[in-house]
């Protein structure tokens, strides 16, 4: 078979596989585009989760007619000019494969002008090929569409997940470049609909309009300036953690970046202020010369290789250390409230009287109470209302072991039941058969607000089908951005659900839910809400699980093939004496 080169189209078709993964991968080049053009207004607009339409707008320095035509060209760059310039990287894209990758797999139009050009420029291109260039009347700056993403190559557009989970990701590129870029202005409008409007100020006061006002007084400032790195930013304080990973940033030199090994000397520096499996929230910058980074090591450039790294973990991890020592109560004390006035205790005249103690006379301590002896009246005091005699599954009483096991007794054997997978059992079987009572709730006297992170906020939509079923009841608040719980399961606290809220639908469980079997959704969720080991249970509560238990087909198993029950005979018993 003889060796042919690739058409340019071609080309960039397979360049765009590895560049343009989703529309978010075109919402990140567009934005550090207008970042490096030096605008400090930036309007991104978005609908359908970018299958439709992206459009940055900014204010910046614009381009030539020439080089707006020669900008979608392959590996054309600005920012390049010769090996060197790999060494002293500090501006964003820098590839000159992404407007060209871009362009082969979507329909764009561009309006640009200079401030010093009195037209400015238009051109069109579909599918890799330019269809009109020509002169446009525009303000100063730049003005992008991409239209219709995928369009050529709809294998790829049938793979894209649904909106919500689409725009999740087009929401996190825009969130990680306006955290780091605070001197510029942000606007994101979803069909229509206005999602963000930042305006120019402090690291601070950015963190807290993107996640919500209850972060303001968590917030921990970390700063360390030495000559291998500059640090700054913030961490939170330790009740603030969380079970997933969604909130914790890194820049470097204004780029974002994943890095789990200074990750860990953060969370290190929590680790005996926190609980097992729970992760803090920061948001850290680091400025490092260029020539002690490696940059263009990964498609995405969220990877990043440091020539110090470990000299720039124990720099993390003390200075992380030190700021929860320095600040961590520094935001509980408010000297500024004013005093409060207490009124002087007027002095009675008359003399106190001395307390009336009321007693029982006829009491006998050592009289004995009645006792309950037959089970029909435990039955009685026991069982739910709900439950009749023939759902009961033995006619004896039953305790709990080591807050672990219920047992019941018959007349030669003990039946040893685990709780937490009798609990788990129960709750499969019912969210197999979408019932929406599948997990006791409990509704709230008050609606609890509380302001979820910008990843989960746009996914409750999706989710709360799955949320009603697990007991919990979501409403939007007033303020923007606010939800309130209106109920919450029986066995979790306020705070074990807003955990579970995040849990299920954040990253990777969202790129998972969409395709997973009914069966599959029902497990994951049945070992998020099961009783825990080590949890008192009323006598209520055991005979309820019992009779529920035995009720369902297959009770001896779990899902997953783990036993639920156990049987121990006398004679048994016996045996090992």
């Amino acid at each position: 078979m003889a060796i042919e080169v690739l058409s340019e189209i071609v080309a960039n078709q397979i360049a765009a596989g590895e560049v343009v993964n989703r529309p978010s991968s075109v919402v990140k080049e567009l934005l550090e585009n207008s970042i490096d053009s030096g605008a400090n207004e930036i309007l991104l607009i978005v609908k359908d989760a970018g299958r439709t339409l992206i459009q940055v707008k900014d204010n910046g320095c614009g381009m030539s007619k020439e080089d707006a035509k020669k900008c979608f060209l392959p590996h054309a760059t600005s920012k390049i000019k010769s090996s060197e310039d790999l060494l002293n990287l500090t501006t964003m894209g820098f590839r000159g494969e992404a407007l060209s990758s871009i362009a082969s797999i979507s329909q764009i139009e561009l309006q640009t002008r200079r401030e010093e050009d009195e037209l400015g420029t238009k051109v069109i291109i579909e599918g890799g090929v330019v269809k009109e260039v020509c002169d446009v009347s525009c303000p100063k700056g730049t003005n992008i569409f991409v239209k219709n993403i995928f369009f050529n190559t709809p294998a790829r557009r049938n793979f894209l997940k649904s909106d919500s989970v689409e725009f999740s990701h087009i929401n996190e590129e825009f969130i990680r470049v306006a955290l780091v870029n605070t001197e510029v202005s942000f606007i994101l409008y979803h069909n229509e609909q206005m999602q963000y409007r930042l305006e120019q100020g402090n690291q601070k006061r950015r963190i807290i309009d993107i996640f919500g006002s209850n972060l303001k007084e968590k917030l921990l400032p970390i700063e360390e300036n030495i000559d291998v790195v500059k640090v700054k930013g913030f961490v939170c304080k330790a009740e603030l953690c969380k079970k997933t990973k969604n909130q914790q940033y890194f820049f470097v030199n204004g780029r974002f970046m994943r890095n789990n090994y200074f990750a860990n000397a953060i969370e290190r520096a929590y680790s005996n202020l926190i609980a097992e499996k729970t992760y803090p929230i920061f948001f850290i910058e680091l400025e490092v010369n260029p020539r002690n980074i490696d940059v263009n090591i990964h498609p995405t450039k969220t990877e990043i290789r440091f020539l110090d790294d470990k000299l720039i973990y124990a720099i993390l991890h003390a200075a992380t250390k030190k700021s929860i020592g320095q600040f961590s109560l520094s935001n509980e004390l408010d000297f500024t409230v004013k005093p409060i006035d207490i009124p002087p205790v007027s002095v009675s005249p008359s003399i106190p009287k001395a307390p009336i103690v009321n007693f029982n006379s006829s009491f006998n301590p050592f009289e004995s109470t009645p006792q309950i002896k037959s089970y029909k009246e435990v039955e009685q005091i026991v069982l739910p209302l709900n439950l009749t005699e023939t759902q009961t599954p033995n006619k004896t009483l039953v305790f709990q072991l080591a807050n672990k096991y219920i047992v019941s007794q018959s007349k030669d054997s003990f039946t040893f039941v685990d709780q937490s997978r009798a609990s788990e059992k129960i709750i499969y079987e019912k969210l197999l058969q979408n019932d929406d009572t599948a997990i006791e709730s409990q509704r709230l006297l008050t609606p609890y607000p509380h302001n979820f992170s910008p990843q989960v906020n746009c996914q409750i939509p999706d989710f709360t089908p799955t949320l009603r079923q697990c007991g919990i009841g979501l409403e939007y608040g007033e303020k923007e951005k606010q939800f309130l719980i209106l109920s919450k399961p029986l066995s979790q606290n306020i705070d074990e659900c807003i955990d579970f809220i995040e849990e299920i639908i954040s990253s990777p469980y969202q790129e998972e839910y969409a395709e997973e079997k009914q069966e599959a959704k029902a497990m994951r969720l049945s070992k998020k809400l099961k009783i825990k080991y080590g949890e008192k249970l009323s006598d209520y509560q055991m005979q309820t699980i019992l009779s529920q238990l035995y009720c369902l087909p297959n009770c001896q198993i779990t899902a997953d093939g783990q036993k639920i029950i156990h049987k121990l005979t006398i004679q048994d018993i016996e045996n090992q004496f």
